[in-house]
Parts: C-alpha cells; structure tokens; sequence
C-alpha cells in the first residue's frame, strides 16, 4: 500500500478543523486500534474516513489508500470510538469540557426542561453549537405509591428536575405519547412509579423504538414491566434485599431529613447470597445497567488522591467555564470525605464498596452490560466517563471491557449500534486518538491528541465559550430571600453586618446591594457526609459604609454567580437619615 501526502503528527494534532475538507479523504494511521466491537485490537492500522463517515479501517497491509489522501500518522497512538456517556446531566456551559475528553455522544436523563434539551441537540447536530451529540429524555416519570411522594418532591427542589406525575394507565399513556411527539429519544421513569404505569410507559416508548427505563427499587418489578436499563449502583443494591420491610426502614433512613444515610453507606447492606440470581434475571432479559460510580466512589479508589490531582487541575484549567457553585461543591465533597472520622461509618461505606465491585465483577463475567455514565455531582461531566472506566478496572474488568461500557454498550441502548461506538465502514467518524496503550493503563484513555466528531476534527482547547442558547432559569433552585437584619439603617462610617434569611442559599452564594456583590458568608449547617449541592437558610454579608451614604431604599438580593446561576426575590433595606 503506497500512502501519499504523509504527514508525521508526533504527539499533537497540529491542524486546525479547516485544515480538513468534509469531501476529503484523511487516513489515520495509528499504532493500536480499539474499534469497540470486543474483538482484539489491531495492530499498525489505517482508519479512512470520507466526509462523515468510515470508508475503511483494519490493519494498514488491507486498507487500500487511494492518491492524494491525506495522512496522518500519530506516534505512539491509539485510536477508540468517540466515548458516549450514557448519564448526562446537561448544561449550557458543558460542551467544550464533553469533546475535550472525547465524550461525542451523551445520552441527556438528568430529567431536563424537553425544549430547551430539544434546541441543544439540534444545534449541536447542524453545528450551531459546540458540544455532543445529545440523546434526550426530558422529565423523568413518576407514579408514586402511598408514603413516597414526600422524598420525589424534596428530590426534585433539591436538584432542579423535571417531573412529569401520571397516577392512572390511561394517563401514562396520553403523557409518554405527547412527551414522545415533542422530541424525546428516550423515556426515563423514577423508582416510585407503580407497576401499571411502568408497563404502559414502556410499551409506549417501545412502539416508537425508544428505550424506557431508569431509577429503580426492584429490577425485578421494574424488568417484568419493561425496563430496558436500570440506572445507579444503588438499584441493584435494593433489589438484593428480600425483606420488604427491611428494604422499607433502609429507605427511610435514606430519605430522612435528619440522619439521612448517605448512598455510600447503603450498599453495606446488600445481600450478596442473592447476587446470582439477580444476575441471572438482567442477562436473561438483557437489561443494561449503568453504576455511575465516579461521583462517590472514587473518594474510596486506593487512587484517591490521583483522582483529587486530577480534579483540582481541571478546576484550574484556563478559560474553561464552570460554574463557581460546581467548584465549591466537588472541593467540599473532597474536604468531607478526608474528615470523615468515624470509623464504623467508615468501614460500612468499605464493606458496601467492595459488595458493589463484587456484583459488578460477577455480573459482567455471566454476560451483563455495563454502561458509563457521568451523573456529575462531586465531579465534573465527561471527565467522569474516564474515571468509571478506570473505576471498573479497579473492580475487576479488563480495561477492553471498561472501553465497551463507554462506547458499544451504550450505543446498543440507543440503538445506534453499527453507527456510532464504532469504528468500522460505515459508521460515523467518530474518533478520538490517544498518546499509549489504554488496554495496558486504561488511565490513557485521558492523553488525548485528537478528537473526530463526525469526520471533523475538533479544535481541542478552551475558550469562555457561550452557549448561543443559554438556560437562563439556572441550573439548581433558585435563592430565596424571606428576611433582612437590620432592615433599616442610619447612614453611618460603621459596616453593616447584615443577615439574610432564606432558602436555597449554596456555599457560593453572594449577597448584592443595589446589584452591587457584597462580602458573604454563607452558613451550611455540618454533617457527618458530605452532601451533593448543600444549602443553607442563612447568610451574613458585609456593607461598606461607602455604598450607602445616601438615604433611600436599598434591593437586597442574593445571586448564585457565574453559567447557571440565578438571582433571587429583592428585599428592601431603608437608609435612614441619622
């Protein structure tokens, strides 16, 4: 094979997106490919693309290079099929974070506003907006039974979701089809939802070839209705447990307000002695499961503190836009975790951990599929996909089986398997290149040097970008103000130590004079776990005498700044004369 117009990329991808023609054939030549059908890797091999898709791929000796091609070789290089995280969670200010870590699919079942879900997919897809290829679910669903509704509503204030209540078949039915018609590709349903209703919803999403799944509290129940994926590590945990009543107190206390017990410490109670059968029951039905480990598991990872390294230097990354209120939040969950001092607390949350690797190790041997996700929390999306993969290893997978759950499994979910989470004639060009061998340290799969999406390559790199479209009702609960303290002063030389009264206030919270930032302090109540996106009822902030040397009527406000904040309800303050 003759390969013409050779170019030698050592380490980094040197050409900017128009450097790279959509009616051009490129050939990529790399020293290892994984192309996410299971098989073994190829060895010294050619992927072609032309335009959006794959013309060819295998070992450079089958792969006829026509003239005028262009080539690239990458030292050292190995080349996977984009990732797809198969649990976003997505924002307006995440696009460049996705494709800088090769994440070119992500399948949206945070439970998001539909339209606004609906506008980004579509501009990512003609290229109007930067970002994945989006799969969306919109509001999950919801039929509670007796004496669960109290923890979905706290549930859904606490995390700004969408919800979507049916109480009735006849009402599911009428739901899923309007939900369906503006433009979901998937429909996501929470764990109180009645058997009933479970069934209609599912064969209504499977009458119109989407997957239907979600939260859940007995796969069993869940799968018999249905379910086609289960999500997180605690759905499984659950549904080892045979004592209803058991099963019942645990989720109690999960739900609690006071003493709530933390996910983590859930799982010391799974039944091991019923794994098999679970395990048995999802391969048989082909029921795919997504763990969404990274966000609490990785504080117990004997690579703990490399997580945190990682963490704290994607934080500081420049013009990467993230929101001060997800900084605050991941930096707390790493300061609570490292104080924990409790050591039976922390040797139940160990036990639990090697449970949840136990099942994970067992399941994946008899056949089950693993799907990763972000749910990102106490992490960061996207770079999330990595940590679950190496995560898994950790468990026990093979680092080709890690790469599976984030790339064939997932497009399997969605049934665009052949298309994407591929590489192979035929399929989109999604591609992302990487400095290594994964499938000896699945932590390569982080040293990016290129990323193709759809044949395009993309210009790695951040940029303060602004999403065109931006969610401006915010990403988290509003702040709420009920009370001032003083709400009247005289003009004076002294500060002001005012106290705000309130809800929804997070630890990044800022009070505002007249729109003007004041100094604050936000009050967060302690507890013995961290908890994701706390909030407090009080703040104190400080005036400066200075902005209030005139008399009038002051607005008090409090802002969640930067992408995804929002301002709260104005409370007036009177400046007196003296």
């Amino acid at each position: 094979m003759k390969l013409a117009h050779f170019l030698f990329v050592p380490l980094l991808l040197l050409a900017a997106p128009n450097a790279f023609s959509q009616n051009q054939l490129t050939a990529l030549q790399v020293d290892l490919l994984i192309d996410g059908s299971g098989k073994e890797p190829v060895r010294d091999a050619v992927i072609l693309i032309e335009g959006k898709r794959i013309k060819a791929a295998g070992p450079k000796s089958s792969v006829d290079v026509p003239k005028n091609t262009k080539v690239v070789r990458i030292a050292k290089g190995t080349a996977y099929p984009g990732l797809i995280d198969t649990h976003a969670h997505y924002k307006d200010w995440q696009g460049e974070l996705y494709l800088n870590h090769g994440v070119t699919t992500a399948l949206v079942i945070g439970s998001d506003r539909l339209d606004w879900m609906v506008a980004q997919r579509d501009g990512t897809a003609n290229g109007k907006i930067i970002g994945p290829r989006l799969f969306v679910a919109g509001p999950h669903f919801n039929s509670p039974r007796p004496g669960e509704r109290e923890r979905s509503i706290r549930d859904l204030q606490a995390q700004r979701r969408e919800e979507i209540s049916v109480a009735t078949p006849e009402e599911a039915r009428k739901a899923v089809q309007e939900l369906l018609a503006s433009g979901a590709d998937i429909v996501k349903i929470y764990e109180y939802s009645t058997p009933e209703v479970i069934k209609v919803l599912t064969e209504e999403a499977h009458k119109q070839g989407k997957p239907a799944g979600g939260h859940s509290e007995d796969i069993f129940m869940s799968v018999n209705n249905g379910y086609d994926f289960v999500e997180h590590n605690y759905a499984v945990i659950a549904s080892t447990i045979k004592d209803p009543k058991k099963k019942e107190e645990l989720f109690k206390r999960r739900a609690a307000f006071r003493n709530r017990m933390t996910t983590v410490e859930f799982h010391y109670y799974a039944e091991e002695a019923n794994f098999d059968e679970l395990i048995k029951f999802m391969v048989e039905h082909k029921t795919t499961w997504t763990p969404t480990m990274a966000t609490f598991w990785r504080f117990y990872s004997p690579n703990r503190a490399q997580f945190k390294e990682y963490d704290m230097k994607l934080l500081a990354t420049p013009n990467l836009t993230i929101p001060p209120y997800f900084k605050a939040n991941i930096l707390a969950n790493h300061e609570g975790v490292e104080k924990l001092a409790d050591p039976e607390l922390l040797g139940r949350i160990r036990t639990g951990y090697g449970k949840l690797q136990e099942f994970i190790r067992r399941y994946v041997k008899a056949g089950g599929k693993i799907r990763s996700g972000s749910d990102p929390n106490s992490i960061l999306p996207a770079w999330s996909v990595h940590v679950e993969m190496q995560l898994l290893t950790e468990a026990g997978l093979t680092p080709l089986e890690a790469i599976l759950s984030a790339t064939r499994n997932n497009a399997e979910l969605i049934r665009r398997d052949g298309e994407i989470g591929v590489i192979k004639p035929g399929a989109l060009a999604d591609i992302v290149v990487v400095e290594g061998n994964p499938l000896e340290d699945i932590r390569k799969t982080r040293n990016i040097k290129m990323v193709f999406k759809e044949g395009a390559p993309v210009k790695l790199g951040y940029t303060n970008y602004k999403n065109p479209i931006p969610l401006l009702e915010g990403d988290r609960p509003p702040p709420e103000v009920d009370k001032i303290t003083p709400s009247s002063v005289p003009i004076g030389a002294q500060p002001v130590q005012l106290t705000v009264e309130g809800a929804n206030f997070m630890i990044s919270s800022v009070a505002m004079l007249n729109g003007r930032p004041l100094p604050t302090q936000v009050e967060i109540a302690p507890r013995p776990y961290p908890q994701n996106f706390d909030r407090g009822t009080k703040l104190t902030a400080t005036i400066d005498p200075k902005l209030i040397q005139k008399p009038g009527t002051y607005s008090i406000t409090v802002m969640e700044p930067g992408p995804g904040g929002i301002t709260s309800n104005a409370v007036y303050m009177i400046v007196r004369y003296p």
